[in-house]
């Protein structure tokens, strides 16, 4: 019987991993023979101007989110407030699960009257809320960790300071963490579209990013819009292989 339960399992577990496979290589195999017009398409200086405002405004937002997430993790961990988990749901799990596209309204609502709307700025302001909470979770995870370890007790009991408690014993121990939520935020930030769209427009080389120019060129130019999502997949891929092979280095 748990003989036959083990094929049950792995079996269920096969099909999930290939319908993920699935879900991520088909594009490559669905291009078929438009290589070529997919390639052409790669010298579309529309792409380039996508390409340019998705990456570094994803890396834009990483960094940010890195610099948020370790007072927030902070507070998060070692403050005595009331409701701290309900803090904690509304600045990690609610962001994740809030549509969009609704925040994207609250956005433009809230600062298109200070002129921000459809510029660069939008589009770091409409990432950084879906993509944040990564890093933010990761940071909070590891710092709660430490804080159950005692470690850091035992050094305020030789008399550290705050300050010595972030820079030698959360920041050096919380590493790896931050990087695998930077990779995370950035991958996040570099797939963000309906929150983007709605505050930030879809304007060549200024507020249009690689989900947008795929969403409006996907009828009108369909190579254009199966090389910008090759390229996104592609740049998302190498990237997560990337932070993950530099967390792991770090161990």
């Amino acid at each position: 019987m748990s003989d036959k339960l083990e094929v049950a399992i792995k079996l269920m577990a096969s099909a999930v991993i290939a319908y993920m496979f699935i879900s991520i290589l088909y594009l490559y195999v669905a291009v078929g023979e438009k290589w070529n017009l997919v390639l052409n398409a790669l010298f579309d200086n529309r792409v380039h101007g996508a390409i340019v405002i998705s990456v570094s405004s994803a890396f834009f937002v990483g960094f940010l989110a890195v610099v948020a997430a370790i007072p927030v993790a902070y507070i998060l961990t070692y403050s005595n407030i009331r409701g701290k988990h309900i803090l904690e749901m509304f600045l990690i799990d609610l962001p994740q699960t809030f549509p969009p596209v609704t925040e994207g309204l609250v956005y433009l609502l809230l600062f298109g009257r200070f002129g921000l709307a459809y510029t660069y700025v939008a589009v770091i302001i409409a990432k950084f809320y879906v993509s944040a909470p990564f890093t933010i979770s990761f940071a909070a995870r590891r710092f709660y960790e430490i804080k159950e370890s005692g470690v850091d007790v035992i050094a305020r009991s030789l008399g550290a300071k705050t300050s010595h408690i972030l820079s030698r014993i959360l920041l050096p121990m919380t590493f790896r963490d931050l990087i695998a939520g930077f990779s995370l935020t950035w991958a996040r930030a570099m797939g963000e579209l309906a929150a983007t769209l709605i505050f930030a427009g879809a304007i060549p080389w200024v507020t249009e990013t690689l989900p947008a120019l795929i969403y409006l060129a996907s009828r009108e130019s369909p190579e254009v819009a199966i090389a910008a999502s090759i390229i996104t997949e592609s740049l998302s891929i190498a990237a997560l292989l990337s932070f993950r092979f530099i967390a792991r280095k770090g161990e």
